[in-house]
């Protein structure tokens, strides 16, 4: 069980984060120092709150769902939109309560797959899900198959599927996964900063040959995608880090194009934050087995 960090620390060191941070003495003397030379720019009117505290105010989650939909904006609360798939999923129980699924729709490819059952006009559409921070994609899900995907993805309760069952699994390749959240209809600034984001982490990824496109099935890289609301879109912009190998959610916020060459070199490979103390908001470290929350 995670346990969390402000409640498990006991002093020496750097005990005011869970991650750690830049240190010009290990990083070199320029570690702190944001890109002088980025292609884009947020408006002169972009503002955001940048005084309130944010770190450890996360809502606490063991399993993160994004619903494959193909697009970068949404209605303002998908979850609340009945006979969907994402409503169903944050209705369903889990064994750790409501509390252990954060749930998302997403731009990942929609794939449509047809059974003997099913038509083309079905009212009840299988898509793909990916799932985090376990780095695993399920296929053919519906409204009808989320308990079977409940119990078997998120709860872990059965590992058989039924011979009737049409939920498959495929790891997803890449070894860390960005989160930008894009939902303009919930805030402006989402969908303002998403994509300029987005495009100044590719311009540091790609010449190391590290940028993977939902088309691009290469192993390893980073995969950058688009969500919904995540909370706290007055921190715009709110960029998660998910990285594979070391079992880590990085939550940052208060994102601005200068900071994506630190991101990609410190906290995306390195699990480093650069400026913890205005842009950490929490995350989790299940090697070590410890919260923000």
């Amino acid at each position: 069980m995670l346990k969390s960090w402000f409640s498990s620390r006991i002093g020496g060191g750097n005990t005011k984060y869970m991650f750690p941070t830049v240190d010009p003495q290990e990083d070199g003397p320029d570690c702190l120092r944001d890109c002088a030379d980025c292609t884009v720019q947020y408006p002169s009117k972009f503002h955001v709150d940048s005084e309130r505290k944010i770190y450890g105010k996360v809502k606490p989650f063991a399993t993160h769902v994004l619903v494959a939909t193909g697009k970068s904006d949404w209605v303002s609360k998908p979850a609340s939109e009945r006979g969907t798939l994402v409503h169903a999923l944050n209705e369903a129980p889990t064994k750790s309560g409501s509390e252990g699924l954060m749930v998302n729709v997403s731009n990942l490819t929609t794939h449509k797959y047809k059974s003997s059952d099913s038509s083309d006009d079905s009212k009840d559409p299988a898509t793909t899900l990916l799932l985090l921070p376990s780095f695993e994609f399920v296929d053919n899900v519906t409204i009808s198959s989320v308990p079977e995907f409940m119990s078997r993805f998120v709860d872990k309760a059965t590992e058989t599927p039924s011979p009737s069952s049409q939920l498959t699994s495929r790891p997803c390749g890449h070894d860390y996964v960005v989160l930008l959240c894009s939902h303009k209809r919930r805030d402006a600034r989402c969908g303002i900063s998403a994509p300029l984001i987005k495009k100044e982490l590719e311009r540091h990824l790609r010449p190391a040959g590290l940028y993977r496109d939902t088309d691009d099935d290469r192993p390893g890289g980073v995969g950058i995608y688009f969500v919904s609301h995540v909370g706290g879109h007055k921190f715009s912009a709110n960029v998660l880090v998910y990285r594979k190998h070391d079992e880590q959610l990085i939550w940052l916020a208060r994102i601005r194009p200068e900071h994506c060459e630190g991101l990609v070199k410190y906290t995306i490979l390195q699990g480093k934050v650069v400026h913890p103390e205005s842009q950490l908001r929490g995350g989790f470290d299940n090697q070590r087995g410890v919260t923000s929350w």
